[in-house]
């Protein structure tokens, strides 16, 4: 009955207990929401007051260098994995073991890109225009792939940035390019992540757009927080906050730091979720930059085996490398990042010996005017002057020590953009002016079609209407071959283009048939003769291929041309003298075929032998049979097609006939 009354109806006697318990309750309520309402807002007055950081100018600098080593250990570390693993994860004994030279990458594009970058503010000023970036680094000379180098051919072609990485302009927007050179931004930044972002968007935009911004926006945070925070985790949630929380970038970095929660202990199921998800799924490979199906060089992929180094790094060097290049794809430039972001925390003073004691303090980094010393003392004229700029000073205490006072900064992220539904581009270009400061002219590319008809000016023999006829099958090759180059995707030609390569051959030919046509001179005048112009030839279509810069890119174009031209003349050369006594047409194509393949496939073994000297998968090259004879016969089918029209030439047009008898020695 009291139990019931109590449910249905309430007793007097316990009413007014009930009454004073229940203002009790409440009293104790309020003064624990009033008591927590201070602590949070003491919290929020504190974070609130916290204003600026601080740090001494020599652990700054300290700090940057080790950031700098850290680069050079990932990318030395990594580079004999590079793309050799892609869409599984790299064994643990294909692992390279580590040696104390491997620091000493002068020759990496993972470190001299982005000196471009510094040189650039260092000779104009940090804020220097995006299209002054883009002149100089349209001017650069070094070799680039991708997004790199489809940014500086869209400069060279009078594309400005922004434009120059947009998606309308740049089919590799995505793609890794920035995100491994951004390491700069963040090294000159010290606790400014947001100045990382603007040089970013001032940098990144040369050749990125979308996610592959961002990539490069998320490292130089990491690396500009990096200088005031130790944790890991805590850096790349620091990171993050810095670019648009909606793009495909921010999730799978959001995706990998749960999985890591969810499996602290066990990074290789982490790795099969992020496969699964951002290298299989196609909706997170919209505006991939992929060369086949699975080798894979997206911005946000990579950027998250360079969060699993981080994280499942645990802080230590060595783990923090090997986990980041076991997950492959780009296996030494994510370690490179990784590296270097974990290194800055440390500090050079942290940094294992085996590291650092065979660093080379005197070599220049290739492509720049920067050895290791020079380039950290322009790195800190740098940040001096950006934290000036940003309302931060240098104090110094009572010893006497310099201390950076910098201004802390809020997060202000980028609005959102996506390669594969990309906003228009900008309205702006180039002046007359700042177009004539990109070296190169297109008048070049036409260099061996003016070295043709000169030839034929100059010598009188030339001017009749039959040895015009020579410029039949050579204008109708060429300019296949043209309208071939200018159909075919770049990044399927490589740097060493063989369409080119194949104009200049045509070209060779020709001018060997306008040129021969002396019975008077010995053999072996006509053969140094021959191979003059073979080499003029050569130079004169590498030149002309880069438009008239003797860069990089010149130099091995150079010896791509080069070594298909002494096939051709070898091949040649032999069939002649196998034939020249016992003409058959037949027996004189075949023995050609023949001769071309032994010497196309000797011309590869030799290339696969330089290449294992090379960083990179191309050790598994050496000795390949199915290389050498599937590669040595295709391009010896091209080569072989590619005559058919002169050696039509010869055989029917007396002028010609004539000539190449005169060469073989034999009676009219």
């Amino acid at each position: 009955m009291f139990i019931t009354n109590f449910i249905l109806g309430k007793p007097q006697c316990l009413s007014k207990s009930n009454n004073n318990f229940k203002k009790i309750l409440l009293s104790v309520v309020i003064a624990f929401s009033a008591l927590l309402f201070s602590i949070v807002s003491m919290a929020d007055a504190t974070e609130s007051k916290t204003t600026e950081r601080r740090i001494p100018l020599s652990e700054y600098r300290d700090k940057m260098k080790a950031g700098w080593i850290g680069q050079m250990v990932g990318v030395g570390w990594g580079a004999p994995t590079e793309f050799a693993f892609n869409g599984v994860t790299i064994p643990e004994d294909k692992v390279p073991e580590w040696s104390p030279e491997l620091v000493n990458v002068f020759n990496q594009d993972d470190m001299y890109v982005e000196m471009t970058f510094l040189r650039t503010m260092e000779e104009y000023g940090i804020d220097v225009s995006v299209k002054q970036a883009g002149i100089d680094f349209a001017n650069s000379s070094y070799l680039l792939w991708v997004a790199n180098r489809v940014g500086r051919e869209n400069l060279r072609k009078g594309i400005a940035p922004p434009n120059s990485g947009h998606p309308k302009y740049n089919q590799n927007a995505d793609a890794i390019d920035y995100q491994i050179e951004a390491d700069y931004s963040g090294l000159i930044a010290p606790g400014l992540p947001n100045v990382a972002i603007a040089l970013g968007n001032k940098f990144g935009r040369i050749m990125n757009y979308g996610d592959g911004l961002y990539g490069g926006q998320f490292v130089g945070a990491m690396y500009a927080e990096a200088f005031f925070e130790n944790d890991p985790l805590k850096l790349v949630e620091a990171g993050l906050k810095y670019i648009p929380e909606k793009s495909q970038y921010a999730e799978a970095i959001r995706d990998v730091i749960a999985w890591y929660h969810k499996y602290p202990n066990d990074w290789e199921k982490t790795w099969n979720l992020i496969n699964d998800k951002y290298h299989k799924n196609p909706e997170y490979r919209k505006f991939t930059s992929s060369f086949n199906g699975e080798q894979n060089i997206d911005a946000k992929l990579n950027g998250a085996f360079i969060v699993m180094g981080l994280l499942y790094g645990e802080g230590d060097p060595d783990k923090t490398v090997i986990i980041s290049m076991r997950c492959g794809q780009d296996s030494d430039c994510n370690p490179s990042n990784a590296e270097g972001i974990l290194f800055t925390t440390m500090g050079l003073n942290k940094i294992p010996q085996r590291f650092i004691s065979d660093l080379d303090y005197n070599t220049k980094f290739s492509f720049t005017d920067y050895s290791f010393p020079e380039l950290i003392d322009v790195c800190e004229k740098l940040a001096l002057q950006f934290i000036t700029r940003e309302g931060g000073k240098i104090e110094k205490d009572s010893t006497g020590q310099e201390i950076l006072v910098i201004p802390v900064q809020r997060p202000n992220p980028e609005k959102l953009e996506q390669s594969w539904a990309p906003k228009e581009p900008e309205q702006v270009e180039f002046t007359k002016s700042e177009l004539a400061q990109i070296k190169g002219s297109k008048l070049y590319t036409w260099s061996l079609v003016l070295l043709v008809i000169v030839s034929l000016l100059i010598f009188k023999r030339n001017h009749k209407l039959k040895t015009a006829t020579i410029l039949l099958p050579w204008a109708v090759t060429y300019f296949l071959l043209e309208l071939c180059k200018s159909v075919i995707p770049p990044d399927l030609l490589s740097t060493v283009n063989i369409i080119i390569i194949f104009q200049v051959i045509t070209t060779i030919i020709t001018l060997l048939l306008i040129f021969s046509y002396d019975r008077r001179k010995p053999g072996y005048i006509v053969l140094l003769l021959s191979i003059l112009i073979i080499l003029a030839t050569s130079l004169v279509g590498a030149i002309g291929a880069t438009e008239g810069r003797y860069v990089a890119s010149t130099k091995i174009g150079l010896i791509g041309i080069l070594l298909e031209s002494s096939v051709w003349f070898l091949g040649t050369l032999v069939t002649i003298l196998i034939v020249r006594n016992n003409y058959n047409r037949i027996i004189f194509n075949v023995t050609y075929f023949i001769s071309l393949f032994v010497f196309q496939a000797i011309g590869i073994y030799i290339i696969t032998l330089a290449m294992a000297n090379v960083n990179g998968p191309w050790s598994d090259l050496i000795g390949n049979f199915s290389v050498v004879l599937i590669g040595g016969l295709s391009i010896s089918i091209l080569l072989y097609l590619l005559s058919i029209p002169f050696l039509i030439l010869i055989r029917y047009e007396h002028t010609y006939n004539q000539r190449v008898s005169f060469i073989l020695r034999n009676k009219d």
